[in-house]
Formats: C-alpha cells, sequence, structure tokens
C-alpha cells in the first residue's frame, strides 16, 4: 500500500535563509497574499525558458555558509559559475563572473572555512587556482596564483582543520604537494617539499582525525605512507610505511582515510595485484596495522574497497566488483561480509543504523538497514516489488530521517523519506504528477529548509528548496495565581511554556503580557507564541488570576467608662482604625458611634470589610456607671473620670472625720 506524507514534519516554509532575515512563505515570494505553506517551492528559474542551468556532467555540491546555499549554475550566458540563494528568487544571484563570457570558470570542490568559502575555478588569465568569496562580486578574488600561466595549480583535497584550509596543489617546482591557507596570498604557503622535484609525492586523501591532518604520500622510497602535519614544516612527518606487497611495493596505494571512534581507518592494496587490506591507526607508527586482508578471489578485487562510512560502533564499507558489503569493529575476527554481490551503494548512518541501495534477485534494487549482521541486514521496504526495484539515491540525513529519490511506475522518480522502518518510508512529494519525474540530486540541509535539484518538467532542472510547513508544539502552563500587593495588582511570573518543533533549533516563545509586569486584581488571559525558524507559529493561552485573599489589619479602642449622662445612662463616641494594602476598608459598629448606651457594660462589634469582601472583627466594651457627674449647680452625673472619683472620695472622708471630732469633743465637754 503507497504511504503519503501528511503531517510534512520535516519540510520548510520558505524563509530567510540568512541569519536576522523576516521569514517569508511561499506565497509571499510569489507577491501574493499569505496562503497556505507549501512543501516544496522553486527557488528561481535560472536559464530561461526551461534551459536547465546544471548540466548533469558538472553539477557540484551544493555548500552552505550561515543560511546561505552556494552552488554553481549556468545561467546560458555566464557559463558554469558560482551562484548563492537564500530560498527566495528576489535573493538568488550570480555571486560573481570569475570567468566572462559564456564559457564560465567551472567552480569546483566548494568548502567552507568560518563565514568564507574557498573554491577552484578557471580565471580569464590563470588556469585552475584557489578562490574565495563572502558571497559578493567585490569579495570574490583569487587567494593566490600558485601556479602563473594557463596550466594552473589544480588544487585538490580541500579540507579544513581549525581555520586554515589544507590542500594539494602543484606550483610547477615542486610537483603537487601539501599546502595551506588562510586566505590571504602572503598566507599561501607550501607545507613541506616531501620529494623535492616537480614529480611531486603522489600526496592525497586528507582526513582530519583527533585535530590533525592525516594524509597519504609517497616519501620517495615508492612506498605508501601515512603521514600527519600540524601546518608546520618541523610538524609534518610520516607515520607509517605500509607494506601489503612485499615484492613491489611501488604497486602500493592507501586509500579512504575514514576517522571512527578511536581509529583512523584505510585500504592499502595494489589494483594490479588485486589484493586489498582493511588497515587502521591510533595515529601513531606502532598503532598503525593490518586488520584483515580483504582477498577471497583476486579477480573480485580488482577494483578495490570504497566507501568506508562509520555506524553504531562499526565501520561499514564496499568491497569487490560485485559490491558486497563489509562490516568491521577493528579486529579480524569482527571483519567479514554481511550481504554478499549486492552492489551496495549510498552508505548513511542513520542513528547508529546503516541505510544503503542494495539489489538482491526478488527485489531488485531497494533500500536496506544493517545492525552489522548477517540477520540484522534487511529490506526496508519493496517500494517498486518485482525485479526492477525503486533504486533509492542520493540518501540524506535531514532532522533524524533519510531524505531519498525513489522511482515507482505510478509516481516516477520522486521524493521520498524514511526512518528506517517500513511503515516509516513514505512518498514525501509528487513534484510531477504521474509517471513523469522530477528526479531531486543533491539534497543539501541549510537551517531548517533543504536545498536540492530537480526538474518539474516544465523549468527545466533548477534549484528547489523543501519546506517547513508544520507549526512548532506548545504547552502553556498552568493557571497562574498570585496575592495582589497594592492598588495596581502585583508584578506575576510564571513557569515558562514549553515549546518543540521537529527542527534542530529551538522554537522562540514569546508572550502578550510581559513576564514579571504589572497584573491587575481580577482574571487576564495571556497567550503565548512559539515561533519556529521557519516562521511557522502556534498559540495558546493560560490566565493569570490576582487576588485579594488577605483582610484589612482592624484595630478597636480599648474598653472605655463613663458616667451616665441621662436616667438611663449615656451617648458614647468611639472610633476603630482599619488599613488594607489594595483597598480603602468600610467599618461598621454594633452599635454605631454617638448611640445612647445604657447603664452597664455593652459590647461594640467592629467589622471592616475590603473590596474584594475580606473581613476583620474585633470587639469593645463600654460601660456606663450608675452614679451622677456634679453640676455647677449642685449633684448631678457625668463621666466617672479618675479626678472626680478622687473628689468625690476626699469630702467623704473629710465629712466623716469632722462628724467624729465632734462627737469626741461633746463627749469630752460632759
Amino acid at each position: 500500500m503507497r504511504r503519503y506524507w501528511t503531517g510534512v514534519s520535516s519540510l520548510l516554509c520558505i524563509c530567510a535563509l540568512a541569519g536576522g532575515g523576516a521569514p517569508l512563505t511561499a506565497s509571499a515570494l510569489d507577491g501574493a497574499e499569505p496562503a497556505t505553506c507549501r512543501t516544496v517551492s522553486l527557488v528561481k528559474g535560472i536559464a530561461a525558458g526551461g534551459a536547465s542551468s546544471f548540466p548533469d556532467h558538472d553539477i557540484q555540491a551544493p555548500a552552505i555558509v550561515g543560511r546561505t546555499a552556494f552552488f554553481v549554475a549556468n545561467d546560458g550566458t555566464s557559463g558554469l559559475e558560482l551562484w548563492r540563494s537564500r530560498g527566495a528568487e528576489a535573493d538568488t544571484a550570480l555571486v560573481a563572473d570569475v570567468f566572462p563570457g559564456s564559457r564560465g570558470s567551472e567552480p569546483r570542490s566548494l568548502t567552507v572555512v568560518g563565514n568564507t568559502l574557498f573554491f577552484t575555478a578557471e580565471g580569464s588569465t590563470q588556469g585552475r587556482e584557489l578562490w574565495k568569496t563572502d558571497g559578493t562580486a567585490e569579495g570574490t578574488v583569487l587567494v593566490k596564483d600558485i601556479r602563473p600561466g594557463p596550466q594552473g595549480s589544480e588544487a585538490t583535497w580541500l579540507t579544513v582543520l581549525g581555520g586554515t584550509l589544507f590542500f594539494v596543489a602543484d606550483d610547477g617546482v615542486h610537483g603537487p604537494e601539501l599546502w595551506k591557507s588562510d586566505g590571504t596570498e602572503e598566507g599561501t604557503v607550501l607545507v613541506e617539499d616531501l620529494v623535492p622535484g616537480v614529480q611531486g609525492s603522489g600526496l592525497g586523501s586528507l582526513a582530519v582525525f583527533r585535530n590533525v591532518l592525516y594524509f597519504v604520500a609517497d616519501g620517495g622510497s615508492h612506498d605508501a605512507e601515512l603521514w600527519k602535519s600540524d601546518g608546520t614544516e618541523s610538524g609534518t612527518e610520516r607515520i607509517a610505511t605500509v607494506r601489503v606487497i612485499e615484492s613491489d611495493p611501488g604497486e602500493q596505494s592507501l586509500r579512504g582515510l575514514t576517522p571512527a571512534g578511536d581509529s583512523l581507518y584505510f585500504f592499502a592494496g595494489s589494483e594490479y595485484a588485486k589484493q586489498w587490506d582493511l588497515w587502521k591507526s591510533d595515529g601513531s607508527g606502532p598503532g598503525t596495522v593490518r586488520v584483515r586482508t580483504l582477498n577471497r578471489d583476486p579477480a573480485d578485487y580488482a577494483a578495490g574497497p570504497v566507501t568506508l562510512t562509520s555506524a553504531g560502533g562499526l565501520v561499514f564499507f564496499r568491497a569487490g566488483d560485485g559490491g558486497s558489503l563489509w562490516r568491521s569493529d577493528g579486529s579480524a575476527g569482527g571483519t567479514f561480509v554481511i550481504k554478499n554481490s549486492s552492489d551496495v551503494r549510498f552508505l548513511t548512518n542513520l542513528k547508529g543504523t546503516l541505510l544503503f541501495t542494495a539489489w538482491d534477485d526478488a527485489s531488485g534494487f531497494e533500500l536496506w538497514r544493517s545492525d552489522g549482521t548477517v540477520a540484522g541486514t534487511v529490506l526496508v521496504e519493496d517500494i517498486r516489488p518485482g525485479r526492477d526495484g525503486s533504486a533509492p539515491s542520493w540518501l540524506t540525513v535531514v532532522d533524524g530521517k533519510v531524505l531519498f529519490n525513489a522511482e515507482t511506475a505510478e509516481e516516477g522518480r520522486e521524493l521520498w523519506s524514511t526512518d528506517g522502518t517500513r511503515e516509516g518510508t513514505m512518498l514525501l512529494h509528487d513534484i510531477v504528477p504521474g509517471p513523469g519525474s522530477s528526479e531531486p540530486s543533491w539534497l543539501t540541509p541549510v537551517g531548517p529548509r533543504v536545498f536540492f535539484i530537480t526538474d518539474d518538467g516544465t523549468s527545466g532542472t533548477e534549484p528547489w528548496v523543501l519546506n517547513d510547513c508544520t507549526p512548532p508544539e506548545l504547552v502553556c502552563p498552568s493557571e497562574v495565581k498570585a496575592e495582589a500587593k497594592g492598588p495596581r495588582g502585583v508584578g506575576v511570573t510564571w513557569s515558562p511554556a514549553t515549546a518543540s518543533d521537529d527542527k534542530p533549533a529551538p522554537p522562540v516563545i514569546s508572550y502578550s503580557h510581559a513576564l514579571g509586569g504589572d497584573f491587575p486584581l481580577g482574571v487576564t488571559a495571556v497567550t503565548a507564541t512559539a515561533t519556529d525558524e521557519s516562521g511557522n507559529s502556534t498559540r495558546c493561552s493560560f490566565n493569570v488570576r490576582v487576588r485579594d485573599t488577605t483582610a484589612p489589619k482592624l484595630a478597636c479602642p480599648q474598653n472605655m467608662e463613663v458616667w451616665r449622662m441621662f436616667r438611663y445612662g449615656s451617648s458614647v463616641d468611639f472610633m476603630a482604625e482599619a488599613t488594607d494594602t489594595v483597598s480603602k476598608p468600610a467599618i461598621f459598629y454594633d452599635p454605631p458611634p454617638g448611640s445612647d448606651f445604657v447603664v452597664g457594660i455593652t459590647p461594640v462589634r467592629v467589622t471592616a470589610t475590603d473590596a474584594a469582601g475580606n473581613v476583620s472583627r474585633c470587639t469593645f466594651d463600654v460601660r456606663v456607671r450608675r452614679e451622677y457627674e456634679p453640676r455647677s449647680g449642685g449633684c448631678g452625673c457625668g463621666a466617672a473620670s479618675p479626678g472626680v472619683l478622687s473628689g468625690w472620695a476626699l469630702l467623704a472622708a473629710v465629712s466623716m472625720l469632722a462628724g467624729r471630732r465632734r462627737k469626741s469633743g461633746g463627749s469630752r465637754n460632759e
């Protein structure tokens, strides 16, 4: 059953490829109103009239600097030259016409060092030499004319170590030897002349292992040798001489230096003697050893082994004319064939599992996977049932999946995706509907999108992009509750929303209200927005609830005591104090101030209520004494203040003393 990609979860919405550019939807590039994201989009028809700007025999792998794709194309006027694109027609342009006219400079070996793109090209007055560009015509310059004249130095094996470019070049005096460049003419120099003379050292197969440059060369004895260099003459030294055929060491060669784990693997052997070995090195002479001789049938190994690929702690490679799939764990016993004479191709590491294309008599060329065991080397999917096979090619890892092209009778050769399982293998997009084929190739990840070359049947073979149309997933926090600290509410923070995307760069999350900003009393809805690097966005909302649950602070008067002012009691005034941080409290008394209080003790209940309904209560007593306060005309009642009570007591004491004296005096007179 045919499966189609429905979620488009690894695809792109055309966006500005250079950092800092505003996202552009596919429709915006057409000048129309924003519409739904398109899965794939033509970047630009570089060659007019559908003539194709990518001749098959001259296609170079695109190179990525930041979010700009550099590639080689022919607009029909300038010949094959260097172009750049950020994904939109408006920003897709010729970088520089290095060789004016229709011939073109035919740039090759596009290699990125920092923010600079190095490449080799033929100038109008030079042969093939080393060039560089910053993406502008003014910044596209010859680094150095290493071999003046039309022949050129034919620089090859461009390899980056740190911020330095290493390469092999022939200046016409020293032969092909190791050079390095910092991008300046004076900083582009010969590292060492290993073999003096114009023949050179046969240097090649450059690889970086443990931050050191390794390469193979003939140091002058016609032996196959492993070398290393730190970029200085004194730091360039022979590691080991590799002997496979003792009778004729001049026939030997080394190839395929490939770092894998803690070893540098390579092949050593001879096409003439039809003998090849797998070797490994830890970077030292004693640590450079043969893993195993690969020969089984000399005739089968005339072509030699190729394609060393690391996956899951093993190295895989193709060896023999029949294209058998081998694996190795670095030991002789752990190096053996796991799929025999199957013409394996496109060996690709997907999360530690090897994916590849292989042949068998039942299904033809199809997609396979391997865990390094014979039993674990199985067909992923028979995309095109029968011996014709779908012949998957251009396997490219993008965001945890492998994109490739494959051919079926119904859709032709179109773009597919797989996660390494049958259920996860599906047609991604049928660019040319029906049995016609778009034949996408040179799939190259660029930020959140994939740059590739294809032919839609109308525009010719031109640059396209695969678009990210899937918004990120976003989870908002639960309702946030906060206590008000004043009339304006309170500053509120919350646990951040969480967002995920099917692209490596995390989405950017923004909020409709500032984190930590003041929120008023009540409920405020906050909207969170997650935006991925393609401009796709997702929103969710949560509430911030600011409450006032704190009761006012209430202080009652102290208990009061008064004289009655009239027959039954007295009128009494008083006042409590109440404060609140959010609102002014209302104070209620029972009984209220100014009320008539009867003789005796009466409790007064005070209630303070704020605007949120929070209540505080307190109670105090009012005591009305029965005695009257003395007045100016005689007796009376009044407040039983301490001074009044003391006066009455004093008068009473004086009266009693006078009575006693009179009585005593009267007795003495008798």
